[in-house]
């Protein structure tokens, strides 16, 4: 149907706005405030559950606080070590069934007296919370651990602890009694919270967002740390508590209210999520129902205008497309008949109408012969492409095929009506389609007047050959012209060069007897990892190790056995660096580096030593060394980069570590001594 005139729109459009607008309007604007009260009702809703969750678990946190309090004042705990201890700590335990075990420690962090056997004579000298509860200047004062594995019983636990009273004369308490709480009883609460199967409850623990419980519960979730979850985040801007809209952790979008946990437990807090879908769900149900009666009364207002339009304007539209029809089926005789009853402004235009269609008979006889003219010039342009060796190609808007030249038989082995009517991607080598979409249609489809691209077509026989093509816009509108040539010869010659290159790379990098990387890529590696750990305030590690009597084991067994042996080394270490950030190398002669980026003291000491248990397992042996067999000396540093003088000092304080190792009698690992700069 042919657009209406231009006049008559504003009468039809300000009929059905008048209509149905102020109806629509009302009812979106009466859902969305529905909505918005939903999710408004649903946000306090969370919140007074997580206040009220959060008091419940608190219960149990308190419960523990007190028992410490009184616990540190009671003699039998206060003189450490004493007899009778553990049997007062079993009854205490047997009243208080929510605690899972008490314990004290000397002032060395020695477990002295415990109600659980297996946990006497531990040392947790090394847990923060001990050295915080024993460096405590209240005596009052409670302190709670992160979530942590017990030593004892191997199972996530969290600790308290209080410093025992100092007996008179004053001086440093004489130890620490400590209670473990068993997350088990954080689940139960949590299941105990948890109400309809769409809400969600979890206990949280902001400083490093660990999961302590959850219901329902997920299998392997608890424990998990999420320090950037959306809970915990806004938990951390509000700690008062407060309400957000966020996915889970299985991606399902929830309404969240939190609430921390008053006393000893700062730092935790409970979080009850509601779906978001289940809260929209009766809000959406009232906005699609408005809608629907919405678009009732748009249907009825349509309806009475186009019953309207119908005589005024669409039968004489009518009339105007049935000539216009006829004229592009090459009858230019062909008049519109308005009629009486159409609008002043359609009367006009069948007017205009019958002007036009006969100056498109007068303008017909000049298009007759420009025709003949311009079939001449296709012909001299037929016989300039039938005669090149280039391959040329006009295509269609779409980019099909309208003409392909012969020179296409000997570039592709087919006969050019073959190829006509055709996309050339059906031809193209599957990686080069993105090339030829991009490269060549792509900027002839954004406006570019010429583009270039090579790329590879299938020939008859099944195999592929590069064509290199400049394709140019025609000028009309109606299409493109391609040349394409062979350019097979030249790809390979490329490729060839590229591959000596990248080989060439390699060598300048890679030790030719270990496959490790040469002394040449480790610098260049180790000072952009110090770069990066110096920006990002993160540790860097070196581990240096050197094989032991390695002159008497090539005196002893001849130089290829020492090749031999140096290349099972390098299998060991290539094989203990995992992430695709560290970097083993050979440093020189029988000595061996590992980097070790964004890894701490204690995490490079870890690494050197299975290196060092993997080279003993290799059980090479090795009549000059007092072993018996191939061993290493390992010297391990670590740093957080920013106050010593660069890359060389992290070497050199390996080194220095290497050197101790070999001072020791050979086959050991040491770690460099700690400094304010060495992560130790």
């Amino acid at each position: 149907m042919a657009a209406l005139p231009r006049k008559l729109w504003p009468r039809l459009a300000v009929l059905m706005l008048a209509a149905t607008m102020p109806l629509v309007v009302l009812l979106v604007l009466s859902a969305v405030a529905d909505g918005r009260r939903v999710v408004d009702t649903a946000r306090d809703r969370v919140v007074q559950l997580a206040r009220l969750a959060a008091e419940q678990q608190d219960d149990m946190l308190q419960e523990a606080s007190s028992l410490l309090r009184v616990l540190a004042r009671v003699p039998e705990v206060q003189k450490v070590g004493t007899a009778g201890c553990d049997g007062l700590l079993g009854t205490v335990l047997s009243i208080h069934p929510r605690i899972n075990v008490l314990a004290v420690l000397d002032a060395g962090g020695t477990v002295t007296c415990s109600t659980n056997p297996a946990g006497k004579g531990l040392s947790l000298a090394d847990r923060p919370y001990f050295q915080e509860a024993l460096a405590s200047p209240s005596k009052t004062a409670v302190v709670m651990s992160a979530f942590t594995v017990s030593r004892a019983t191997g199972k996530p636990a969290m600790f308290f602890a209080v410093p025992l009273e100092r007996l008179p004369g004053g001086g440093a308490p004489p130890g620490v009694v400590l209670a473990g709480v068993d997350f088990e009883w954080f689940a139960r609460l949590s299941d105990g919270a948890s109400g309809a199967s769409d809400q969600l409850v979890q206990v949280l623990d902001s400083r490093d967002g660990a999961i302590l419980a959850e219901a329902p519960a997920t299998v392997g979730r608890m424990g998990r740390r999420v320090p950037q979850s959306p809970v915990i985040e806004a938990f951390r801007a509000s700690p008062g508590g407060g309400s957000l809209q966020a996915p889970d952790l299985d991606g399902i979008g929830r309404v969240f209210g939190f609430a921390p946990l008053p006393g000893p437990a700062a730092g935790l807090l409970v979080a009850i999520g509601l779906r978001e879908a289940d809260i929209r769900a009766a809000a959406d149900q009232r906005f699609w129902l408005s809608m629907g009666i919405a678009f009732a009364a748009t249907a009825v207002a349509m309806l009475t205008a186009w019953l309207i339009a119908k005589r005024m304007v669409l039968r004489p539209i009518d009339a105007l497309v049935r000539a216009a029809a006829l004229v592009g089926a090459g009858d230019l005789s062909a008049r519109a008949a308005i009629g009486r009853g159409a609008a002043a402004e359609l009367s006009s235009l069948g007017t205009a109408f019958a002007r036009m269609a006969g100056r498109l008979q007068a303008r017909d006889g000049r298009i007759a012969t420009m025709q003949k003219q311009l079939a001449i010039s296709e012909g001299l342009h037929r016989l300039l492409a039938e005669n090149a060796n280039d391959m040329i190609v006009r295509y269609s808007p779409e980019f099909r095929r309208l003409y392909v030249s012969p020179a296409c038989r000997d570039l592709l082995g087919y006969e050019p009506e073959e190829l006509v009517g055709k996309h050339p991607r059906d031809l193209m080598h599957p990686t080069d389609r993105d090339a030829l979409e991009q490269s060549l249609f792509g900027r002839l489809l954004n406006g570019d007047a010429t583009a270039r691209a090579s790329f590879r077509v299938m020939r008859r026989d099944g195999s592929y050959v590069w064509l290199e093509t400049s394709c140019r816009r025609l000028e009309d509108g109606s299409g493109f012209v391609a040349v394409m040539r062979d350019v097979s010869e030249r790809k390979a010659l490329e490729a060839q060069l590229e591959d000596a290159n990248r080989r060439l790379r390699v060598l300048a990098q890679e030790d030719g007897l270990t496959r490790l990387a040469n002394r040449r890529r480790f610098d260049e590696v180790l000072g952009t990892e110090y770069r990066r750990a110096t920006r990002n305030g993160s540790p860097l590690a070196v581990v240096m190790l050197d094989v032991d009597c390695f002159k008497a084991f090539n005196d002893t067994y001849g130089h290829p056995s020492g090749d031999a042996c140096l290349q099972a080394l390098a299998g060991v270490l290539d094989g203990r660096c995992r992430r695709p950030v560290d970097l083993s190398a050979r440093y020189g002669g029988e000595e061996f580096v590992l980097l070790l980026p964004n890894t701490d003291a204690a995490g490079a000491l870890a690494v050197a030593e299975c290196v060092h248990g993997a080279v003993r397992a290799l059980a090479i042996p090795h009549a000059g060394s007092d072993h018996g067999f191939v061993t290493v000396s390992v010297g391990v540093a670590a740093m957080v980069p920013g106050r010593l003088q660069g890359p060389a000092a992290l070497v050199e304080a390996a080194d220095a570590a290497l050197y101790d190792a070999k001072r020791a009698g050979r086959n050991t690992v040491r770690l460099a001594d700690a400094s304010p700069e060495v992560v130790g």
